[in-house]
């Protein structure tokens, strides 16, 4: 199990591969209170929790190192892939479309299971 210095050591180098400004990074060990992500360990768990103003949101626990990047970059490039979109956007096209083909290209980059994990995911919210 890796501690919270080296999860952001990872995490920093797979960000730069995909040029994730640092504030679409989780914090480490706190919580900013704004809805930014970030990641705690408990015991032998690595937990991904999102809260806000107080207010705990999401808290996803994994053991496995992988599941935990997969949450992280999952929630880096959606917001990247979000803003890439809304700058390109295409007329007359389902705006997803786009979105979810630069997330799955993005996250290509760090892990080409996670690009299938997310293409599979995509498929079904589009039926």
């Amino acid at each position: 199990m890796l501690t919270l210095e080296q999860l952001e050591n990872k995490i920093d180098s797979l960000a730069q591969l995909i040029g994730a400004d640092k504030n679409l990074l989780p914090t480490f060990g706190h919580s900013e209170q704004t809805g930014r992500p970030h990641i705690e360990i408990t015991g032998n768990e690595y937990h991904f929790v999102v809260c806000e103003r107080g207010e705990e949101y999401k808290r996803n626990k994994t053991q496995d190192f992988s599941e935990l990047l997969f949450q992280v970059f999952d929630s880096v490039t959606f917001e990247m892939a979000c803003s890439l979109e809304l700058n390109n956007r295409k007329q007359n096209e389902d705006f997803r479309l786009q979105l979810f083909d630069i997330q799955e290209k993005l996250i290509f980059k760090i892990d080409k299971s996670y690009s299938d994990r997310l293409h599979i995911k995509h498929v079904r919210l589009l039926k």
